[in-house]
């Protein structure tokens, strides 16, 4: 892989932008073939191999429809090259700034598509033969809207999965100290953040088990959606709700109620597996993480809430995307519109990884009120449908990832230095400011084209 510095001279010569993933899975590159022809569109013979291209766990949902797309598309080859998210994406801006080396499919994690909506490098879907405009209804409008480019002319890619936002939490230590393990006794506990630092103050034992990863989690938790810009640009963290997160984040790492690891870390992970991390704030799509490589021994010792405050908010999910240089688009969107546009093939996905289904029709299913053994026979995915149907729309720019990446450095800066909140957030404008100049001027001119 090229180094750092190379990608970023790429970046500034193509207008991309360097970016950085932040929720990756851990896994080694794997492929599945399989042999597949039947017709995308009318009655032409869809036919060839393709390359789908993403990040661990996609890999085992595609894995569970593979065969039955090529049931239906026989002379369709698929190889499936994934990798961590992190080498996924650098590798796909290589390729695009390249030329070629893209995979026909690429996974696009919603970080980054704010970098490339507005621009060239993938297939607009709203274009024939895909005329992806008349699944608008079908998807989630939020997620939906957010591979739209500003001037609504341009779509790059359909939504896969959205991550309504939860707080896992261990039912085994929550029984240990006296507190209640069910769901909704745990939620009353839960239901502010008052109410959570009340929590973290009885399961927390100091050197041995804490409340969470790090302090931090619980003011980046506010932003697990990117929604850090109003439509003008302007910080949506500076206010007063703000300021009193990252107050109690720093409250809880004074009284060593959080274990000061990296979030995501194979650190937190394994302190997790062991019960001495108890709580943990993601997406739906943590839930996967926990069965398959996380903590697979663990059945039965977790449960899900809602988080603390607002409730209700999207961490992540992903888009399929089919880049411009592919040399078998048909193919491509064959593959997507089975594997997303399609109720069967998203509750099969769901089932393999948790990941929630960006397309609305899956939901209706029966499987959607059935109980997760895993979770103490919790209909997990009836909760997540109440948060998703509950979370608003957020507005996408080309300054997400990065901006994420100075906010969540600054909170671990701050917390470690005992900085006050007012002065961390200020830094983090400051440093925003400077650090996003040439993609804050792009964004400025494409919402001033938008207004004319």
């Amino acid at each position: 892989m090229l180094k750092r510095s190379v990608l970023s001279i790429l970046a500034v010569i193509f207008g991309i932008g360097f970016i950085v993933a932040g929720c990756s899975g851990s896994g080694e590159t794997k492929g599945q073939t399989g042999t597949g022809a039947g017709s995308a569109a009318g009655d032409k013979p869809v036919k060839g191999e393709i390359v789908v291209g993403g990040w661990p766990s996609g890999d085992k949902a595609f894995e569970a429809i593979i065969p039955e797309f090529n049931k239906k598309y026989p002379d369709v080859k698929v190889t499936l090259q994934f990798q961590k998210s992190e080498d996924h994406h650098n590798k796909l801006l290589t390729a695009l700034a390249a030329g070629s080396g893209a995979p026909d499919v690429a996974m696009l994690e919603a970080g980054y598509i704010g970098k490339y909506r507005d621009k060239k490098g993938f297939v607009n879907l709203y274009d024939a033969p895909y005329n992806a405009k008349r699944f608008e209804n079908d998807f989630v409008g939020y997620k939906y809207q957010m591979s739209v480019s500003l001037d609504g002319k341009q779509m790059i890619g359909l939504p896969w999965d959205i991550g309504p936002t939860s707080l896992f939490y261990r039912r085994d230590v929550f029984k240990e100290v006296g507190l209640p393990d069910d769901p909704v006794e745990v939620q009353k506990l839960l239901g502010t953040w008052d109410g959570y630092l009340e929590v973290a103050r009885k399961v927390s034992i100091p050197g041995k088990r804490w409340m969470l990863a790090n302090a931090g989690d619980v003011f980046m938790s506010k932003w697990a959606n990117r929604d850090y810009y109003n439509q003008d640009l302007s910080f949506r963290f500076e206010d007063q709700k703000s300021l009193d997160l990252l107050g109690l984040s720093a409250t809880i790492r004074k009284e060593g109620l959080d274990a000061k690891l990296v979030y995501s870390s194979n650190e937190s992970y394994a302190l997790m597996k062991s019960g001495q991390i108890v709580t943990h704030i993601s997406g739906a799509w943590f839930g996967g993480f926990l069965k398959t490589f996380v903590a697979p021994d663990t059945s039965g010792k977790w449960g899900i809430v809602k988080v603390p405050g607002d409730g209700a908010t999207n961490w992540g999910g992903s888009f399929l995307t089919i880049p411009e240089q592919s040399k078998n688009k048909e193919a491509a969107w064959a593959f997507i519109e089975f594997a997303l546009a399609n109720k069967a093939s998203q509750n099969a996905m769901f089932k393999a990884v948790d990941y929630f289904p960006a397309y609305m029709p899956a939901w209706d299913d029966p499987m959607y009120q059935e109980a997760d053994p895993f979770y103490g026979n919790q209909k997990t995915k009836a909760l997540w449908v109440e948060v998703a149907k509950g979370t608003k729309p957020s507005f996408v720019t080309m300054m997400d990832r990065q901006t994420e990446t100075i906010m969540r450095a600054a909170i671990s800066t701050g917390l470690d230095q005992n900085i006050s909140p007012k002065a961390v957030l200020d830094s983090v404008k400051q440093q925003i400011l400077k650090d996003t100049a040439q993609d804050r001027k792009q964004m400025e001119e494409l919402i001033q084209k938008g207004k004319k």
